[in-house]
């Protein structure tokens, strides 16, 4: 009965509005769009957003997760705040064998031009991925996929085992979208998708507008319209949020959050996610491919003061420990005076007194390639902290600000670069550390190359036990600390802020959530002013 009363009373509210701005037009032609545009704006959102590219289609790159963020694209399963498996488009499904998977579809799903959504539509999503998207293999190779209208099934054949498959179909590079057979592109390049909002409007690289989905099966929102805008910068949307021309950001540098969580008018969401500040090492480096040197460099980097700066907590390894897969992991130690007598012990030694040390007479010097990564001045913090660290113990690191750093990475053109690396993207660690770690993968940046790691991931990749999967995990994560394959510096926090009309913010563990059909708006925001 309260929340009728609220709402009668906003809707008398909109209603006054309407009349005063009657009162003040002429009889100018624009005057009925000026109220209109008056009124939607007291129900609309604006978000900034760190993240905006070139398209909204799952296949591209990581766009996908941009669709998901935005509260329209949806993927069959979702994770909830502990890694969970929750069915979302499906109603249940289950593994046949060990190469077999059944997913059997909801009845109640509808795009938002109110098509329903069957199970040949999902097969052709997923054939359509696996066609186009490079990344898409990195998390199952299908054999085949057979749809069933009539028993509302999909199954996917795969050609090896996949024991994290229904996981891994949480990533947002399967976002289900409608394939229209006849003019496929155009409903690509506005999606029409199942979520509780639809795509009414995108600027590649700029902007996107949303509304609510008139065909979503529990829509219930107050909201007119969502804009979402792309702001790399973190001060930039900082400053737009405290001018009230942002309502919602995220990723907000650890200085700035302190001060935010003093401020009355603003709601702070803080909590742990699955990601790790992590530094990559490339190990053809001529100095890198020395372990013990590698060990040096790990004890000298002083991963507390770090957190100090960043906010989080200190990295034990490459999986956060408030999951279970990165529990039981001995921590990378911080110890420069061991630094530095493993390194003499070496031979490691500055014989030109230049304060740099020599391998083979030749200066050990690196360089460590960097950008600003995920609308955050962390990595930037990381990298001087740690070229200050090898300072101390005879290493020289030159910091090399770039632009593309993915291509760099990919073409191995660094000796160190950071990252923040959601090392259980999926509910599972499975498909991460394999990317990652294993000798032969592609996204094995750094070329590193262990033989019981790859036999830790062969097992991993066949078990379906999740206890024996966490352990396993677990000691590969070990062995990646013993051998030094990386650097992991940090767990940072995931941070969302709010103005006082949001209601209803929740914040996601899994941070390619965001906007959800629970979000609204808060009336006492306007009966405050």
């Amino acid at each position: 009965m309260k929340r009728v009363k609220l709402k009668n009373l906003f809707i008398c509210f909109i209603s006054a509005v309407f009349m005063l701005l009657a009162e003040g037009c002429s009889k100018d032609s624009n005057c009925d769009l000026e109220i209109k545009q008056q009124a939607q704006s007291l129900t609309a959102l604006k978000v900034g957003l760190y993240f905006l590219n070139y398209s909204l289609d799952p296949k591209d790159y990581f766009n996908g997760w941009i669709l998901v963020r935005i509260g329209a694209g949806e993927t069959l399963l979702t994770l909830d705040d502990a890694g969970k498996l929750q069915p979302n488009l499906i109603s249940g499904y289950r593994i046949l064998d060990d190469k077999t998977y059944e997913l059997t579809m909801r009845n109640d799903v509808a795009f938002s031009d109110g098509t329903k959504l069957d199970a040949d539509m999902v097969k052709r999503n997923l054939e359509r991925i696996f066609a186009k998207s490079p990344r898409a293999v990195q998390y199952f190779d299908p054999e085949k996929i057979i749809a069933d209208n009539t028993a509302n099934t999909v199954t996917i054949y795969t050609k090896k085992p996949v024991p994290e498959i229904f996981y891994n179909l949480c990533e947002p590079l399967f976002a289900v979208i409608k394939l229209d057979k006849e003019n496929e592109a155009q409903t690509i390049n506005i999606p029409i998708t199942t979520g509780p909002y639809q795509v009414t409007k995108f600027v590649p690289n700029e902007r996107i507008s949303v509304k609510p989905n008139p065909n979503y099966r529990n829509q219930s929102s107050d909201i007119s319209r969502i804009d979402f805008y792309y702001i790399p910068d973190a001060q930039s949307r900082l400053i737009a949020l405290k001018a009230g021309d942002l309502d919602i950001i995220n990723t907000v540098d650890h200085s700035d959050l302190q001060l935010l969580k003093q401020d009355k008018n603003m709601q702070v969401l803080t909590g742990a996610g699955p990601r790790t500040n992590v530094i990559y090492l490339n190990h053809l480096n001529e100095f890198l491919k020395d372990k013990t040197l590698r060990q040096a460099v790990s004890l000298a980097v002083n991963r507390e003061n770090i957190v100090k700066l960043i906010g989080g907590e200190i990295a034990k390894g490459v999986i956060s420990y408030h999951f279970d897969f990165g529990k039981k992991v001995n921590a990378q130690k911080f110890d420069p005076k061991l630094a530095n007598t493993l390194l003499d012990r070496a031979g490691f030694i500055d014989t030109n007194n230049d304060g740099i040390r020599e391998m083979n007479g030749k200066n050990i010097e690196l360089t460590y390639r960097l950008k600003a990564d995920h609308g955050s001045a962390d990595s930037f913090i990381i990298a001087q902290c740690v070229k200050e660290d090898l300072k101390n113990i005879g290493i020289l690191v030159n910091l090399v600000q770039t632009e593309n750093l993915s291509a760099l990475m990919t073409s191995g053109d660094f000796d160190l670069c950071s990252a923040n690396d959601s090392a259980i993207p999926t509910g599972d660690c499975g498909y991460f550390l394999t990317s990652r770690y294993k000798s032969d993968a592609d996204a094995n940046f750094g070329h590193y190359k262990n033989k019981e790691v790859d036999k830790l991931l062969d097992l991993l990749n066949l078990t379906f036990d999740l206890n024996k999967r966490t352990a396993i995990s677990q000691e590969i994560a070990n062995t990646l600390n013993d051998d030094v394959a990386a650097l992991y510096i940090s767990y940072p926090e995931l941070n969302t802020v709010c103005s006082g009309k949001v209601k209803n913010m929740h914040l996601y563990t899994f941070d390619y959530y965001l906007i959800d059909d629970k979000v609204g708006i808060n009336d006492t925001a306007f009966t405050n002013k």
